[in-house]
């Protein structure tokens, strides 16, 4: 029953003016840069890079599945209750200089639903030492849907509560910078970015004088490899995720570990929030999947099981076959007879 007054108190606080619009938070963020960074696009050579990822945050609030249940003391449905964010991108260089790529989101928070797709381009200048500079803009929009028909208003007849399902937009846009390195120090593969989300802070007008702002969220991302472990056989992976959105700082500081090129394993600290064991495997170097388990330290760890995520992603080059030189056919015309 805390649980079922838990969540309804979320979602019955969407109906009154919102002054911030959080982005969803990914524990394998070194892995889905294209989410929160549109400087990201084109930035792994010559691959054309799809990542998935699901992410079940909280479970426990609906019997740790996020399924449709119904609640045994009060007969009343569990639906929607555990938080569950989906994100797809796809991204790829275009010649020299470009880089494009396509980031869609689904947050689903109790009965509130954000779909956000974006769309980014960026321009990437190459250094002569193999280092390379990307900036890069984003826009889309963000769509919120909120379905009044599974909410039980205090007051019946409230005008804030819709009595159905309601879908509004606004545009959306951002902008990133990313920065890579081959070398630094005693590390490899050194990266770097700087980006921000939903910089014209969008109104989306939900219902009546109901609406969410967006608010701008800001990113500092960096990590790189360290090899010199065991002949070359184990190499750290360190990366660090600043994020700032107008309302608190939190900070994921990750260390993996990877055996040979194929097993890796790691831990992430999240400032405030959580303690995430990390594991993954690569197929092959195009082909890898990787798993996130978060121990919540919050005061939400009382009604929640953690959270799993789940990530994949598959990078493969494009052979264009050049087409053969075309075959001299012999001709004769009457001034040559």
């Amino acid at each position: 029953m805390k649980k079922l007054l838990l969540i309804s108190s979320l979602a019955c606080l969407t109906f009154i003016k919102v002054s911030a619009q959080q982005d969803p938070q990914y524990t394998q963020f070194m892995y889905n840069k294209l989410a929160y960074n549109s400087g990201f696009a084109g930035t792994e050579g010559d691959k054309i890079c799809v990542t998935g990822l699901f992410r079940s945050q909280w479970m426990g609030f609906s019997n740790g599945s996020g399924l449709n249940t119904t609640n045994t003391t009060s007969g009343q449905s569990d639906i929607g209750s555990t938080p569950n964010t989906f994100v797809g991108n796809i991204h790829s260089n275009i010649g020299n200089h470009f880089g494009i790529g396509l980031n869609i989101s689904s947050d689903k928070i109790g009965f509130q639903n954000n779909l956000n797709p974006i769309l980014s381009i960026a321009y990437r200048y190459n250094f002569s030492n193999g280092s390379l500079l990307s900036a890069g803009i984003g826009g889309g929009i963000m769509q919120e849907s909120i379905d009044g028909s599974k909410l039980k208003p205090l007051d019946i007849g409230d005008p804030k509560i819709p009595i159905g399902n309601v879908v509004a937009q606004a545009a959306d846009f951002n902008f990133g910078l990313y920065y890579k390195q081959p070398s630094l120090s005693i590390f490899d593969d050194f990266y770097v970015g700087l980006s921000a989300t939903h910089l014209n802070q969008g109104i989306i007008n939900l219902y009546g004088s109901v609406n969410s702002q967006m608010r701008m969220h800001n990113y500092l991302v960096t990590g790189a490899v360290y090899n010199g472990l065991m002949g070359g056989n184990l190499a750290l992976e360190p990366n660090i995720l600043v994020k700032y959105d107008q309302a608190k700082l939190t900070t994921d500081i990750n260390v993996m570990a990877m055996y040979n090129n194929k097993f890796r394993a790691g831990l992430t600290y999240r400032t405030i929030d959580a303690i995430s064991f990390l594991a993954g495997y690569k197929f092959t170097p195009e082909w890898q999947i990787g798993m996130a388990y978060d121990f919540t330290t919050s005061k939400v760890r009382d009604y929640s099981n953690g959270t799993v995520e789940i990530m994949m992603k598959y990078c493969f080059t494009v052979h264009l076959k050049e087409k053969p030189p075309p075959i001299p056919i012999p001709r004769l015309t009457p001034r040559f007879l």
